[in-house]
């Protein structure tokens, strides 16, 4: 993952502070597609992808506020 600049790591930090349904929803979102992942029947490869992209979302959105807070001591 391409690691964000200071002002969207607090962004994201804010989210997953002020809107823990979104982190919820986010992470219950990954859950479920990694789930459903043996039993793809159509592209593997994209749902592999998907399922990427939703473990990295799903990380930062939980390590987004000690991220936030470590940029801003810099």
């Amino acid at each position: 993952m391409v690691r964000p600049p200071p002002e969207v790591l607090q962004q994201w930090g804010t989210i997953a502070r002020q809107h823990p349904a979104v982190v919820q929803w986010v992470s219950d979102w990954y859950r479920r597609e990694l789930e459903q992942l043996p039993y793809v029947g159509g592209s593997t490869s994209l749902a592999q992808g998907r399922c990427q992209v939703l473990t990295e979302m799903n990380k930062l959105l939980q390590d987004a506020p000690d991220l936030a807070a470590e940029s801003r001591k810099r």
